[in-house]
Formats: C-alpha cells, sequence, structure tokens
C-alpha cells in the first residue's frame, strides 16, 4: 500500500506543482510576487488537500500582516517550503540555497517569485544575500529563514546558525518563530517514502526588535531556539527549555 500512496503523492504533487510553476513563471512577467502570493497561497493549500494532508494552523491571528517580519521555522523537508508558501499569511522573500536555483522547472519558479540565493559554503557571499533581503524588509517584505542552515535528517531539532540573529538585529524587524509538526513523519529526509500525516503549522510569540537590543546575537539564537523547540509537537523533549 505505501507503494501506491507514494507513487500518488509523487505523481498527484508533482503535476499539481507545475501548474503552479508555470503558473507563478508566467504571472511574473505581469505581476510583483507580492501580487502573485494570495494565488500561489489557495493553490498549494488545494495541493495539501489533494495530497490528504491535513494542515491546522494555532496562533495565526498574533501575526501582523500590516508590518514586515523575519519567520523563522524549523526544518525537516521540502515540504516545509510548500507550508511557508501556503499558510504564512504574508509574502516572504525566503533565502534558499544556491543550489536550488539550479534545479530543474523549480530553480526558474522560485527565481520567478522573488526567492533570494545563499550561500552555505561562503559566508562572504552569504553576508550579501541577508543585505538583499535586509533591503527588501524596509520596503515592507517579510523573510523567512531557516535557523538550522540544512534539513534535518533525524527530526530532531538542529544548532542555529549565528549569522541570521546578526541579520536580525541589524534590520530592526520582530522575529516570528515558527513550529512545523508532522513534517518528518510525512517525508523523511533520509528516504523517498510518503505518508498523508497531519501537519500542524505554529506561530509563537514574537521577539520584538526593541527586546532584541539588549541581546548578543548568541543570546538572540538560543532564545530563538527555544522558542522554535517548544513550537514542535515531534521533538522527545528531553532538554529543558525554558519560555522566554
Amino acid at each position: 500500500m505505501k507503494y501506491l500512496t507514494t507513487i500518488y503523492m509523487w505523481f498527484v504533487g508533482a503535476t499539481f506543482f507545475s501548474w503552479i510553476s508555470v503558473f507563478i513563471i508566467i504571472a511574473s512577467k505581469f505581476m510583483t510576487p507580492d501580487k502573485i502570493y494570495p494565488y500561489n497561497s489557495i493553490m498549494l493549500r488545494i495541493l495539501f488537500k489533494l495530497l490528504f494532508i491535513k494542515v491546522e494552523v494555532i496562533n495565526v491571528e498574533e501575526v501582523d500582516t500590516s508590518k514586515a517580519h523575519i519567520f523563522m521555522p524549523n526544518h525537516n523537508s521540502l515540504i516545509d517550503v510548500f507550508l511557508a508558501g501556503a499558510f504564512i499569511p504574508v509574502y516572504v522573500n525566503a533565502l534558499e540555497a544556491e543550489s536550488h536555483f539550479n534545479w530543474f522547472f523549480y530553480g526558474a519558479t522560485i527565481k520567478a517569485y522573488g526567492q533570494i540565493p545563499i550561500s552555505r559554503s561562503n559566508p562572504r557571499s552569504a553576508l550579501k544575500s541577508f543585505d538583499v533581503a535586509k533591503e527588501r524588509l524596509k520596503i515592507g517584505r517579510s523573510t523567512i529563514v531557516f535557523p538550522e542552515g540544512h534539513r534535518s535528517k533525524d527530526g530532531e531539532l538542529k544548532k542555529f546558525k549565528k549569522i541570521p540573529f546578526r541579520f536580525a538585529k541589524d534590520s530592526g524587524v520582530d522575529i516570528i518563530p515558527v513550529g512545523f509538526s508532522g513534517v518528518h513523519e510525512i517525508s523523511p529526509e533520509s528516504h523517498r517514502w510518503i505518508k498523508p500525516r497531519k501537519i500542524t503549522v505554529r506561530f509563537g510569540k514574537k521577539i520584538t526588535a526593541e527586546e532584541m537590543k539588549s541581546m548578543t546575537a548568541g543570546e538572540l539564537m538560543e532564545i530563538t531556539r527555544d522558542k522554535v523547540y517548544n513550537l514542535v509537537d515531534d521533538y522527545k523533549k528531553e532538554e529543558v527549555f525554558i519560555e522566554n
């Protein structure tokens, strides 16, 4: 049964996403990405329904859609990118690995959608990508950063990178921690089998720009990691994290 389920999910997912990609690439000739966002969000939500993946969204009403934020979720799978596009209630610029921009079709799609390539191996180049994101925050476009840097292979929260938190302090906007629960069970990074499961997208209490002023980048990193950890149901919870 798992073979048939996986074949169905890959076929339907790839076919429907191809349609979404064509729409984004064509629409980008006439519309800015933030104008494309509402249509993209609706289509991605339909995709999750077609894949029999129920998504529960918690505390989204706490997000002030009138201002820019830096969203920081955990990262288990490529599915996280589609969750962000479907359920974060505003258009976000994602900092994506520059290698993704070379992927067939997907690369053209994220380029048309205004996403920002970032190097995982060249810190100096990565800082330039954060500068681009900072300029877009100034014009009101939110940003999403996966602070683990890479997908988690075992489903547990990895250490965060410090650069995103230096960027956050310099940007002068609030951080919103986000927890994606259930994603690792659907599509573990280590294999290709896909199992329909419920996903929970939980938005945490924001860390304000004013609060960040009194923190070092390292302190901000640890506080954000604690918050993300407590937003995700999947973790073993063997460590004790204090909610700030």
